[in-house]
């Protein structure tokens, strides 16, 4: 009961959110609409949010799709592979444009640059990593 209570909670602010308006009691202890936000602002948020919902859609379905290509073993394993990994790829895409705004654009090109940065540096590390212990696996066998 109380989390259908939460829940519908929860779906009436999105609502809200998403139409821009805000509740505020009055004095009389009724409800009002307030409707102070700017049009920009607004259309701000509404796009945010559309953004946070297709990144989250496409994200769930990336993954649903690489789970059900290993689990129902639709591929051959090489292939699997490779259709995770391009799979892996495209939705690392999707949380960089949907969830991080990262775009071309020139004033996220200096986030794109820390990312790249990062991201060269993991793999660095990771394939150290590697090298050192394949290096090992061989010097035991």
């Amino acid at each position: 009961m109380l989390a259908k209570a939460l829940g519908a909670a929860a779906l009436l602010g999105a609502f809200n959110l998403i139409l821009g308006q805000e509740q505020r009691p009055m004095n009389d202890g009724h409800l009002s609409v307030a409707r102070g936000r700017t049009p920009d602002n607004t259309h701000s948020r509404r796009v945010d949010l559309a953004t946070y919902a297709i990144g989250y859609v496409l994200a769930l379905a990336l993954t649903c799709f690489a789970f059900a290509l290993v689990y129902w073993r639709w591929a051959a394993v090489g292939t699997a592979l490779g259709v995770v990994l391009g799979l892996a790829l495209v939705q690392a895409l999707v949380h960089f444009r949907c969830f991080l705004h990262v775009d071309l654009k020139r004033s996220a090109r200096d986030d794109l640059q820390l990312i790249l940065f990062s991201t060269l540096i993991v793999l660095l590390m990771v394939g150290g990593t590697l090298v050192v212990l394949f290096n090992l696996r061989m010097r035991m066998m």
